[in-house]
């Protein structure tokens, strides 16, 4: 059997992207507004450094490897996930970096959308003699950094749904009572997709009802930025366990008409409001929330609840992925319904998950997908 070089040299590349895609995995949900970004040094067709993003400020993934490989990286291969950057920010340019350490050749996954990049370090490089080649597992790099790629080009924050759900589409009981809908694998994947979050968001009525702390547990790259809570009549308790967590900001959304209403709460909790616009019927406006939060180096959102802020959500057009946790139980008639406030009167015009996956996680269906609204 005669082995294509060309197809044999891909394979090469692709596991070595690969080995630099797990590595970014390793700062997902610390990085941020920076993207997640690995990179392996290769020479001879070995490993000889390697390094991932940890932390925004610190150093970038490319630095981290070419330490690692000191002087192996002259003449070297460097595979990195997003394209090296070529200017000054919290940190010095890679591209500097690059071609100080004299580095063959560079294998990129994906260009960087960031203005600042988009093609210029790849040009800086090649201008200084340095290979490049472009494209390596392009689409597994974009989707490790979905919510930097579209603040980076928007400034608005990655959004996603989660719902815990009944086989009859509710989220809870008459009574609101919601714990637990989901079992325990599905909590702990929760857990996890908030270890990944700058911001969760919940509404006032969840706030009252199940008074939830939204922390993290069982990670230990636990980071959150911010809790969101919408809140436009201004009435979360001081009791809530909200005002008792020990880490990230509490920010409560309400509108001005609010404020007025209630000048004894605003005062006493005015460090933690945010004012929005409003709807031509009085309600806070979401898409004037999530310009305020993307200003504010909120890259990624992630929806918990109740029924009204999911509807709210889906009805603007504003989530791009949605998680559902699907339990095995029947709840009834009675039960609060996943979307209460959407009703659609063509099947052709309902929203659809595309790009879907499914799993199981013990006895829960997990299903998650971007949606088009």
């Amino acid at each position: 059997m005669i082995i294509d070089s060309k197809e044999n040299d891909s394979n090469i590349e692709e596991g070595f992207m690969r080995e630099a895609l797990s590595l970014a995995l390793k700062g997902k949900g610390r990085t941020s507004p920076n993207p997640c970004v690995g990179a392996v040094v290769i020479k001879n067709n070995q490993v000889v450094g390697k390094g991932f993003h940890r932390l925004a400020g610190k150093d970038h993934a490319e630095i981290e490897a070419l330490k690692e490989a000191g002087a192996n990286a002259y003449g070297a291969d460097l595979y990195v996930t997003l394209e090296p950057c070529n200017h000054f920010g919290k940190t010095p340019p890679c591209c500097d970096a690059i071609i100080k350490s004299k580095i063959k050749k560079v294998i990129i996954g994906d260009v960087d959308p960031n203005p600042d990049v988009n093609g210029k370090g790849i040009r800086f490089l090649q201008d200084n003699g340095i290979e490049v080649r472009s494209g390596v597992l392009q689409k597994e790099c974009q989707a490790i950094n979905l919510q930097y790629n579209k603040w980076i080009s928007t400034k608005l924050p990655y959004v996603t749904l989660k719902a815990a759900i009944s086989l009859d589409g509710k989220i809870a009981l008459e009574s609101g009572e919601s714990k637990w809908i989901s079992n325990e694998e599905s909590r702990r994947y929760v857990h996890k997709l908030r270890s990944e979050t700058d911001a969760i968001l919940v509404g006032i009525g969840t706030v009252v009802k199940d008074d939830p702390l939204l922390t993290v547990r069982n990670e230990e790259k636990a980071y959150i930025k911010k809790v969101i809570v919408l809140d436009e009549n201004l009435r979360i308790p001081f009791s809530s366990n909200l005002f008792k967590r020990q880490f990230g900001d509490l920010v409560i959304a309400t509108t001005e008409a609010a404020l007025k209403n209630n000048l004894k709460q605003s005062e006493k909790i005015a460090h933690k409001l945010l004012i929005c616009e409003t709807t031509d019927n009085g309600q806070l406006s979401l898409p004037s929330l999530l310009k305020q939060l993307g200003a504010n180096g909120v890259t990624s959102l992630l929806v918990e609840g109740g029924g009204k802020v999911f509807s709210s959500f889906v009805q603007n057009g504003l989530v791009d992925h949605m998680v559902l946790c699907i339990a095995p139980k029947f709840i009834g008639g009675k039960g609060k319904n996943f979307l209460p406030e959407i009703d659609f009167n063509d099947l052709s015009a309902v929203p659809r998950l595309a790009d879907f996956s499914v799993k199981m996680l013990g006895d829960n269906l997990v299903v998650e997908g971007c949606l088009n609204a």
